[in-house]
Formats: C-alpha cells, sequence, structure tokens
C-alpha cells in the first residue's frame, strides 16, 4: 500500500497547487490521475472531500474579491440545476463505462485547452456571458460537477468572453467549488459511499492542503500560467487517454 500512498500523495498535491493557483483543477487533475490507480467510485468522495479545506481557505481569505452578482446570479441557478441531474446520475452509474467515459470527456477537454493555448482556438472577450449559449455550458458544468465533480474547465469555458480580474476569478471559482463540493460529500456520506479506509486515507492526505495552498499561492502572485496551463494539460490528455483505452 505504501506505494499507492505515495502515487495518491503526489497526485493531491499537484491538484492542489494547480488549483490555489489558478482556482479551478484540482479536481479534475486528482480524479483522472487517482483513477488510474483506484476506481473512481472509491476515489472521487476523497477527492471532494479534501478539495473542501482548500477552496474554504483560499475563499475566505480573498473574500472581498468574490463577485457575489456573479455568483447568485448567473452561475449558481444554472448550476444546480445539472448539478442535481448529475448527482442523481452518479448514483446509478459505475464500473468500466464510468471509467470510459470520463477518460473520453478529460481527453476533449485538454485538447481544446491546448488548442486555446496554441492560439487556435481563440476567447472573445467584453462580454457578460448571458447568452444561450453560454448557459448551456453553465449547466453541462453544473452536470459534470454532480458526475464526477470536475466541472471546473467547462465554467471557465462559459466565462472566457468576460474580463475578469485574476484575483476575483479565482476567490468566486473557489466560493463555488465550496458550495458544491460540500452538498456532494453530504450526499455521499448519505449515500454510503464512504468506507473506513476511505476515511483514514483522506484523513492523512488532508495533511497535504497547508504546503499544497502555500506553494499555489506563491506560483499564483509570482509565476507565468501559460506554460504552466500547458503541461498540466498535457498530463491530463495522458491520462485521459489512458482511462478511455487502457
Amino acid at each position: 500500500m505504501i506505494p499507492l500512498d505515495l502515487a495518491l500523495a503526489m497526485i493531491v498535491l499537484a491538484g492542489l497547487v494547480i488549483q490555489t493557483m489558478t482556482g479551478f483543477g484540482f479536481n479534475v487533475v486528482a480524479v483522472t490521475l487517482g483513477a488510474l490507480l483506484l476506481p473512481i467510485k472509491i476515489w472521487l468522495p476523497v477527492v471532494v472531500a479534501l478539495n473542501l479545506p482548500m477552496s474554504a481557505w483560499v475563499a475566505w481569505r480573498n473574500r472581498d474579491a468574490i463577485d457575489w452578482a456573479l455568483l447568485l446570479r448567473q452561475i449558481l441557478p444554472v448550476m444546480a440545476v445539472g448539478f442535481a441531474v448529475g448527482v442523481a446520475a452518479a448514483f446509478v452509474l459505475s464500473g468500466n463505462w464510468l471509467r470510459t467515459s470520463f477518460g473520453v470527456l478529460v481527453v476533449l477537454l485538454a485538447l481544446r485547452e491546448l488548442l486555446r493555448l496554441s492560439g487556435w482556438v481563440q476567447a472573445a472577450s467584453g462580454a457578460v456571458p448571458q447568452s444561450r449559449p453560454a448557459r448551456l455550458w453553465v449547466l453541462l458544468a453544473g452536470l459534470v460537477q454532480g458526475l464526477y465533480a470536475s466541472g471546473g474547465p467547462l465554467l471557465v469555458h462559459a466565462l472566457a468572453r468576460m474580463e475578469i480580474p485574476r484575483a476575483r476569478f479565482r476567490a468566486t471559482l473557489m466560493t463555488i467549488w465550496f458550495t458544491l463540493n460540500l452538498v456532494l460529500s453530504i450526499a455521499y456520506l448519505s449515500g454510503g459511499f464512504w468506507t473506513v479506509d476511505m476515511g483514514l486515507r483522506a484523513a492523512w492526505l488532508v495533511l497535504l492542503v497547508p504546503p499544497g495552498i502555500w506553494l499555489g499561492d506563491w506560483l499564483h502572485h509570482h509565476a507565468s500560467e501559460r506554460g504552466f496551463a500547458v503541461a498540466v494539460q498535457l498530463v491530463l490528455l495522458a491520462a485521459g487517454l489512458a482511462l478511455a483505452f487502457g
């Protein structure tokens, strides 16, 4: 078990750093890579629980930067609809179908993000995302968040038309993830997803939250994101391919 736990620790630490730096990414990174080692239904509740202290801490420290109007009027009401459907479906789906479909989703998201980072796909700017296509992306983000706790990339795509300052963007997203992951954790607990082994694993992995936050916060203020983002998407692409076709 020691090699497995060390591998999971490295995955969790990487995800913590990425999300603290950018405002999203912990769940999709941790679930994608961790699913290569453990069944998704066993690993997913642990990832969601680990997200809570990190997102709560960053959101609280940066609470003055939260865009409450955007959060309460344009994002959460639409996401909640897809989120409810996704949570219900998560209790039904299982086995290889869950692993394969999640792998395909990660591959598609990583490819699209790599195209955007390369300049082949341009995100428009300067407009508030109130159009039907934008609301559809927010709805799908809620669905994927409910199913796989990994709606971050879709929500970021939905918000790509907005000129949101970096700090406000991160603080607002962290508030969203804390809210939805708290609901997911309650659903997993009441649905009997947790086991003693999962609880013990989460208990020691949570010790990685402080160093992950510290390093991610330092990178948020000092590092350029483009090269870092490309490396993350390449890792996700490889992991998604392994999940889908492995």
